[in-house]
């Protein structure tokens, strides 16, 4: 990332040195051109001021001009009385010859002339030549001075460039290290803010998602251990069902088949209810009437307990509300088998509105273990289905709580939140 924002600003600052150094020299050089021809002028009508006062002498008038620089004189008929130049006049000293000063490059040469006002045999005119090469020079020299400055400023671009990326690349390469530990356990906190606004964005999103994804793996983890010891349960059974039966045969050689039926039953139940679980990943909330759920979920557990001599007492008035169904469907059938299981008498259930949430209260009368955590890892469940453990996971995956409310009697409360009203 640095050396591509830093050879970005070298070409974006090489294109406008580039773009301002042509015409630039361009102009140096029409500009020391045009200086020396003025400073010709000048030394032309100088020399010709001085021609005009008096007979002309050219060792006097060689001390007038520069050294580097030819001075020559040219009567009326355009030939050379004097000095250094061309034999027949050319078109500067023409001009001159007419009454006008004129200036202009002749055959590599820079000339200037001046017409003499009152020469004694007629009039006469000036012409000052300068070499070429001496011109070119002072264009060079400019012209370097041109390429130096253009040299400090992409040194200058360079360096600002440099800086510039450092300071872009830091806090990014920070970040990218730390993204990079998102979802371990030796994650650290994130990064500072900078004071950048975009990267600052980027580090609040993925802070954000470092959180969402520290959580999905803390629930996957406790997931796989409990769908772990929920499938090890019936397996366990079978095998020693089966292990009793090998060392001591009964009678009737049918009910080792008839437990293990039970146990496999139990099996398919189990890996269903941890396949439905699985399925949960979209869902989308619907309004229904919570009291009716409850309601169907009830009824279709009201066999089980007529079987085994206790009864179910039902208070769900109508309760709309948007919520998963699947999912509250789940967590119920785990409440009503744990308290079939584990409960006695009979089980009431109450739904009622509190707080902004649903609350689903199911209890019966038997009493609970005070010190012993009811959704604990270590627990040794034997109810069917998907266990209070998960049944919990569930109840958190939809932005709820699944708590023991009281232990004697034992009453468990689904909590879920509503969405706000718009």
């Amino acid at each position: 990332m640095r050396r591509r924002i830093l050879l970005t600003i070298l070409l974006v600052t090489a294109g406008a040195v580039i773009a301002f150094f042509v015409p630039a020299t361009l102009a140096v050089r029409s500009r020391v051109q045009r200086t020396d021809l003025l400073e010709l002028q000048r030394e032309a009508s100088s020399v010709a001021t001085r021609v005009s006062e008096g007979r002309p002498d050219l060792d006097a008038l060689a001390g007038v001009i520069e050294r580097s620089h030819a001075l020559a004189l040219y009567d009326a008929s355009g030939r050379r009385i004097g000095g250094e130049g061309p034999e027949a006049a050319d078109a500067v000293v023409v001009a001159a010859l007419a009454g006008e000063s004129a200036e202009g490059s002749i055959g590599g040469e820079l000339v200037a002339s001046a017409p003499v006002r009152s020469g004694v045999a007629g009039p006469l005119a000036v012409r000052v030549s300068e070499p070429g090469a001496a011109s070119a020079a002072r264009v060079r020299r400019d012209v370097l001075e041109l390429a130096a400055a253009a040299v400090a400023v992409l040194a200058i671009a360079a360096l600002v460039g440099a800086l510039l990326a450092r300071r872009l690349s830091r806090p990014i390469e920070r970040l990218r290290r730390w993204a990079v530990t998102i979802g371990r356990d030796d994650a650290g906190p994130p990064p500072a803010p900078t004071g950048i606004g975009e990267i600052d964005e980027l580090g609040a999103a993925l802070a954000d998602a470092g959180a969402r994804i520290r959580e999905l793996l803390r629930r996957e983890r406790s997931f796989s251990s409990h769908v772990s010891h929920q499938l090890r349960t019936p397996v366990a059974a079978m095998r020693v069902a089966i292990e009793a039966e090998l060392a001591v045969p009964r009678p009737d050689r049918t009910e080792v088949l008839t437990e293990s039926l039970r146990a496999l039953d139990r099996l398919e139940s189990t890996i269903e209810s941890m396949l439905a679980l699985a399925r949960h990943d979209e869902r989308t909330p619907a309004w229904c009437d919570v009291g009716e759920l409850v309601r169907d979920s009830a009824e279709r557990w009201r066999p089980s307990y007529a079987a085994a001599g206790r009864d179910m007492t039902i208070d769900v008035p109508v309760q709309p509300a948007e919520l998963d169904t699947a999912a509250v469907g789940h967590i119920l059938d785990v409440l009503f088998e744990n308290a079939l299981i584990h409960g006695r008498g009979p089980v009431g259930v109450l739904v009622r509105r509190s707080n902004g949430a649903i609350e689903i209260d199911v209890g019966d009368q038997g009493p609970s273990d005070a010190a012993a955590d009811p959704f604990s890892d270590g627990r040794v469940d034997a109810s069917h289905g998907i266990g209070l453990r998960l049944a919990r996971t569930l109840a958190e995956s939809e932005g709820g709580q699944l708590r023991l409310l009281e232990v004697a009697p034992t009453v468990f409360r689904l909590s879920l939140p509503l969405p706000a009203p718009t």
